[in-house]
């Protein structure tokens, strides 16, 4: 007769345990995310010290190439590691002209740049010599820039405004 209320003893008390343990573990899932919600992560402020300072690094990159077959013409533009990077381009290709207008406000590597080949050398097969080129104007900016460049050539005449004059 001893052992029965022993073992009922045993019995309520795993009951009460588990009854606890079933407590504590809704307990934590409704406190903890509650006092979760009352802090808020300041961050990016070197002259606050509560403040988590991180670095993100981000950069970004555009490039454009064409060429003018009939004119023997090639212009490019191009800009890397920009970390700031607002562009526009409009351009015109004939058989005679070539125009390009580019707008760009940049952080970063600028390059813009075109070549225009003498009318009889032949560089379509692929034997370029210094000899074949008539014009080679090549632009580099490293810094912060907002620049508005247009480039115009013409069969028989080139102009690029801001840098050469254009009669």
């Amino acid at each position: 007769m001893s052992k029965m209320p022993i073992e009922k003893s045993k019995a309520a008390s795993i009951q009460r345990m588990a009854v606890l343990m079933a407590f504590l573990a809704l307990s934590c899932t409704i406190i903890f995310p509650a006092a979760a919600e009352h802090y808020v992560m300041e961050i990016g402020s070197k002259s606050n010290p509560n403040a988590h300072l991180f670095a993100y690094d981000q950069k970004f990159r555009e490039s454009t190439r064409l060429q003018n077959a009939p004119m023997k013409m090639v212009a490019s533009k191009e800009f890397t590691d920009a970390t700031r990077l607002s562009t526009r381009m409009d351009l015109k290709m004939e058989p005679n002209l070539t125009q390009m207008n580019i707008d760009a406000d940049f952080i970063g590597i600028g390059r813009i740049d075109y070549l225009v080949y003498n009318p009889e050398s032949d560089v379509a097969a692929g034997q370029v010599k210094e000899r074949d080129v008539m014009s080679r104007i090549n632009h580099m900016f490293v810094g912060n820039f907002s620049i508005e460049e247009q480039i115009l050539v013409a069969k028989g005449h080139m102009c690029e405004d801001g840098y050469l004059p254009c009669a």
